[in-house]
């Protein structure tokens, strides 16, 4: 007599696991043709933090010290670090220091480590892939939501994007860049 290992419990799982998917019925409120980032809201130390740029390109969350003193934190909680951030660009970037803060999302609170730097960008937070891989998510930019398994697998929760704070943060940056010296010319062929 053969014996069939784990079908029984291999189809228990299947069927109690949701898998994340997109269509393109879930395109009908996004704005398209469009390249928006994935920007949305998150609470943060119990505030409604807007204009928070999802990055999977991204090794850590980082918090802009504007956000760090706009969310009051104590500067006692900063605690101090060694490690330089790289840009992509290959730039150094030396922290201020990394705070623990609760984030609430996907129905779960999450202590997360952010690295506080002294820059001003158009976005008030970046959270980079272990955030995103905690919650167990899938950013989709071109469907403007980040999808999320619950952590027992079982239900899926979309955290939406917002496509105008997504132009917002690329026209303060356009605008910040033509006060620099760089000349700012696109790449589009429009």
């Amino acid at each position: 007599m053969k014996r069939r290992v784990g079908s029984v419990n291999t189809l228990h799982q299947q069927s109690s696991v949701v898998q994340i998917r997109f269509d393109k019925t879930e395109l009908m409120p996004v704005q398209i043709p469009h390249e928006d980032p994935l920007v949305v809201s998150l609470t943060v130390a119990e505030c409604l933090v807007r204009k928070v740029l999802i990055d999977p390109g991204s090794s850590v969350n980082i918090m802009p010290i504007v956000t760090f003193d706009r969310l009051e934190i104590k500067p006692e909680e900063l605690k101090s670090t060694r490690n330089p951030l790289l840009g992509f660009d290959g730039k150094r970037v030396e922290p201020i220091g990394t705070v623990e803060l609760v984030v609430r999302a996907a129905e779960r609170d999450l202590v997360e480590s952010f690295v506080v730097v002294e820059i001003h960008p158009s976005y008030n937070l970046l959270m980079g892939r272990g955030w995103i891989h905690t919650v167990q998510g899938v950013p989709s930019t071109l469907h403007q939501v980040m999808r999320c398994l619950i952590p027992d697998g079982s239900k899926v929760i979309d955290i939406h994007g917002d496509q105008v704070a997504a132009k917002e943060c690329y026209s303060v940056t356009l605008k910040a860049a033509r006060k620099g010296n760089a000349p700012i010319r696109s790449a589009d062929p429009h």
